[in-house]
């Protein structure tokens, strides 16, 4: 998996080019022109620019290109990919320095802000960026590397996230723990990255493509949800929601209807509402005196969650 970004000019063009080139950052094998030669860059770029008359405004275009620590790769193929991006930007001159002193490896590329063949100055737009990372996917496909998903959009859900969305409720529907999730989703080709320090739950589909559950636009396989559930007994919880709503003639609920019941209480009303089964019911809110002195009760009704803590959800109606 590779990440690109196009980072804010913060320097002039000889400083940028020392910083990215600096020998304690990477070595002479890793740094490339193309288009131009990596030792004289600086007096190229600008020779281009004093010819076509464009030496005012920005003058150059810094881009990174990241990868995950856990992808298969090393520092010459990491530059290799580099390269190919750079060259994906017809006509400007870059040079390529690919460091080797971070956890993950990334590559820099410093590009001429004007075409060496036209003319004319390249602009950053938002199509040009997701072209960018489209091609940058593809690179990452070609070399067996994972890859994210460019743009995700809740209205239109490509294939194999719907695969993934169903194969995690099924997994969900099969397991306890989240140890026996994994080891379900691992069984249908999935990698599932749930690490206790990291915000998200990250998914790798058989087809190398990452995703976060935070894209899969359903809260019932968010992280926090999940967690809930499976430390509530995951499939042992939902039998026993089911249990309790065919003893009450009710719809058996689904795994949606189970995780989005509990997500929705609140601590407190676990703590005060909670009540285990075989218990009676949950007394009725107290008696309130009207101004008049007239003892009377308040107008709530109870709805119950399914729970097997039993829950009685105090509600207006």
């Amino acid at each position: 998996m590779a990440n690109v970004k196009f980072i804010a000019v913060s320097r002039g063009l000889r400083g940028i080019v020392d910083y990215v080139t600096n020998r304690e950052k990477t070595v002479e094998q890793l740094i490339s022109g193309v288009n131009c030669v990596a030792r004289t860059a600086v007096p190229e770029f600008e020779a281009v620019k004093k010819q076509f008359r464009k030496t005012e405004g920005r003058g150059y275009y810094h881009i990174v290109q990241a990868f995950a620590p856990d992808d298969p790769l090393d520092f010459t193929t990491a530059h290799e990919l580099g390269v190919k991006l750079a060259e994906h930007f017809e006509g400007y001159q870059c040079i390529v320095v690919t460091h080797m002193n971070t956890a993950h490896i990334h590559n820099h590329i410093i590009m001429n802000s004007v075409n060496f063949e036209t003319g004319m100055k390249f602009h950053q737009s938002a199509r040009e960026m997701q072209q960018v990372k489209e091609y940058c996917s593809q690179l990452c496909r070609e070399y067996g590397l994972s890859v994210t998903e460019s743009k995700a959009d809740p209205f239109r859900i490509p294939a194999w996230k719907r695969r993934l969305t169903d194969h995690i409720k099924e997994a969900m529907e099969q397991s306890r723990t989240q140890q026996e999730f994994v080891a379900y989703m691992n069984a249908y080709g999935y990698d599932v990255k749930w690490e206790p320090h990291q915000k998200y739950i990250t998914y790798t589909t058989p087809e190398n493509i990452r995703c976060r559950d935070s894209k899969l636009f359903d809260q019932t396989l968010k992280r926090e949800n999940m967690e809930l559930y499976f430390r509530l007994g995951g499939a042992d919880y939902l039998q026993a929601c089911r249990e309790i709503a065919y003893d009450h003639r009710e719809p058996t609920p689904t795994l949606e209807d189970a995780v989005c019941g509990m997500a929705g209480r609140s601590p407190r009303c676990e703590l005060t509402h909670t009540l285990r089964r075989g218990r009676c019911p949950a007394p009725p809110p107290p008696a309130r005196r009207s101004a008049s002195g007239a003892v009377r009760r308040n107008s709530y009704r109870y709805t119950r969650s399914f729970a097997p803590p039993y829950i009685m959800v105090i509600s207006k109606p």
